[in-house]
């Protein structure tokens, strides 16, 4: 009985985030910071819902200057929600297209400026476009990307970061800024169905540069690697 109560409170918070993207869809323009701060509102309301207390450090740490990559550690599908609604500095997404498929997540996903990456093609093709999509979309807005590729659910430690993303800024005067999602505890329904409860924490640390790790020019694995060493220690200090 209690896994059954869990699953429809998670069925109503489903619900209660289609309601509202349905309700403030008219409210969306061109503009994506009045787009992300329509997606904040939503997302804090669902936090709230959740009854989830949210956290978010070193905010004051991220570049205002110039456009930046976020990368941080991915658990589950709410961190999107949390760092929409946690963060002060508007932010697109490098996102899996499968979630293009869905009507009314497509037109948020695309109001602000998110972009659809084919996680598993092997189409060379495809994979420049990805870079190039990446490239021109760090030229003018902020970018978070989730270097694991997928979600590790209750799994704690990460998952590799893959250099696929890393490819598209190597090169780029950019800077990248790691981020740790801690979540407590998830309410399991199982198949992946899982819901953070309590409290999560969002560290964000030290803006770095390629030019951190080398003076010559690096390679995306290596890009990855640092990146998730970066992250690794935000974890480690939470």
């Amino acid at each position: 009985m209690r896994k059954i109560g869990e699953f429809l409170g998670l069925v109503r918070l489903f619900f209660r985030l289609v309601l509202s993207m349905l309700h403030n869809h008219k409210y969306l323009s061109d503009d994506l910071e009045n787009n992300f701060l329509i997606c904040k509102k939503i997302c804090r309301k669902i936090v709230k819902s959740a009854y989830i207390k949210l956290t978010v450090y070193g905010q004051e740490k991220i570049p205002d200057n110039k456009p930046f990559l976020l990368v941080p550690n991915h658990r589950c599908f709410f961190d999107v929600v949390f760092l929409l609604a946690g963060l002060d500095h508007p932010v697109s997404f490098v996102a899996a297209k499968e979630l293009w498929s869905y009507p009314i997540l497509r037109t948020y996903l695309s109001a602000i400026y998110c972009i659809p990456l084919d996680r598993y093609t092997t189409d060379l093709a495809k994979l420049k476009g990805n870079i190039t999509q990446i490239q021109e979309a760090l030229s003018r807005h902020n970018l978070v990307m989730f270097p694991e590729g997928e979600c590790s659910y209750e799994r704690e430690e990460m998952g590799e970061f893959k250099k696929g993303g890393f490819m598209g800024v190597v090169g780029m005067d950019i800077n990248l800024v790691p981020a740790f999602i801690k979540i407590g505890n998830f309410r399991n329904l199982g198949r992946k169905w899982m819901i953070p409860r309590g409290e999560v924490t969002v560290y964000i640390g030290s803006p770095f540069h390629s030019k951190d790790i080398s003076d010559k020019r690096i390679q995306a694995a290596e890009l990855a690697e640092y990146a998730q060493k970066k992250v690794q220690e935000l974890r480690d200090i939470s």
